[in-house]
């Protein structure tokens, strides 16, 4: 597609460092591409600088560390060691009461991200499933857990307080003219923005990479909205988004980044989707007496279970497509031809 091929050109043209870095800000989404890399960066700046720094600094930490420890070439140019870090930078600031030390931790953690992935791709390899962002998950939870140790953090507002809940959830439902800021916030929230603006960029941004892939991403905010509503979720949650970006990201990697598109991988997408708000809730349950937030592990949890069955069902794993189409002109037309 024409997107597509312009997009991957300017890719190209970028100075490899430049384009290591914002493939690794792109792989957050599944899109080995520096021009939707660089349209996620600015829609974080847009949203906050501080969590544009924090997403910036933990991309330059990962990547630099993968260098410095010798791992491969090829996964390090397609921003596989990069999207960790800058997951956990943002993320260590939502969490973490802000101080000038927190950017050391934010190094620390976007380092050990990198060190994680390795030893999880490892760990995964004989069932040719990705590591994804587990090893952000890992990394985050033991950061803010360590705080505790350290008279120089603080842990901030929004993480959970450790006990068992005692109130169950409201049941409401969600006006129609907000629905549209759920939607869009359901996306912005991977990165950790409550912004509608920067939704629709990151949306934008998986466009020019991949119409199907936004499809997807669209479709996982539907499905993070409509069966909250119908389990009851409290209304507040599903308007700010904060049940819909584990569902975007479980249908993009079921229904396009590491299955062959067809009407089989969309069913299970959908219900990667929907196991995916279950799963949600319940590690939410697990995790609130411990003071830890779920985070993406939801979605790993789902899409390595999914990908597990569909491997034994026979369905066509493409593990890397996205980068593979960036490096291989072949696999790039046959991508285009099953998006068109």
């Amino acid at each position: 597609m024409a997107i597509i091929d312009w997009s991957l050109s300017i890719d190209r043209a970028i100075p490899k460092p430049f384009r290591t870095l914002l493939r690794g800000v792109g792989q957050i989404f599944f899109c080995c591409n520096a021009v939707t890399g660089l349209i996620f960066l600015v829609a974080l700046y847009i949203g906050g600088v501080t969590a544009g720094l924090a997403a910036t600094a933990g991309v330059l930490s990962s990547t630099i560390a993968a260098h410095l420890l010798g791992f491969p070439e090829k996964d390090i140019d397609a921003g596989l060691y990069g999207f960790n870090g800058t997951l956990v930078g943002p993320c260590l600031f939502l969490f973490l009461e802000n101080s000038p030390q927190l950017w050391l931790y934010v190094v620390l953690a976007s380092i050990l991200s990198t060190i994680v992935l390795a030893a999880l791709m490892r760990i995964l390899q004989p069932y040719d499933i990705p590591a994804s962002t587990a090893p952000f998950v890992l990394t985050s939870w033991l950061f803010m857990a360590a705080v505790f140790a350290f008279d120089s953090f603080s842990r901030g507002s929004l993480l959970p307080i450790a006990g068992i809940p005692v109130e169950a959830a409201n049941i409401s439902m969600i006006p129609a003219e907000i629905g549209y800021m759920a939607a869009t916030k359901g996306i912005s929230e991977v990165m950790f923005a409550d912004s509608v603006i920067v939704g629709i960029l990151f949306l934008i941004g998986i466009a020019i990479h991949s119409l199907w892939g936004a499809a997807m991403a669209l479709s996982g905010t539907i499905v993070g909205i409509v069966i909250p509503v119908l389990l009851g979720v409290d209304k507040n949650l599903i308007e700010m988004g904060l049940y819909a970006f584990n569902p975007v990201l479980a249908m993009m990697a079921v229904g396009w980044a590491f299955l062959k598109p067809s009407g089989r991988s969309m069913g299970l997408a959908f219900l990667a989707g929907i196991f995916t708000v279950i799963c949600q809730a319940g590690l939410t349950g697990f995790l609130t007496p411990l003071g830890l937030p779920a985070l993406t592990f939801p979605f790993v949890l789902v899409m390595w279970v999914f990908l597990l069955a569909a491997d034994k069902s026979k369905y066509q794993n493409y593990g890397g497509r996205n980068c593979e189409a960036i490096m291989d002109s072949k696999t790039l037309n046959e991508n285009n031809k099953l998006e068109t």
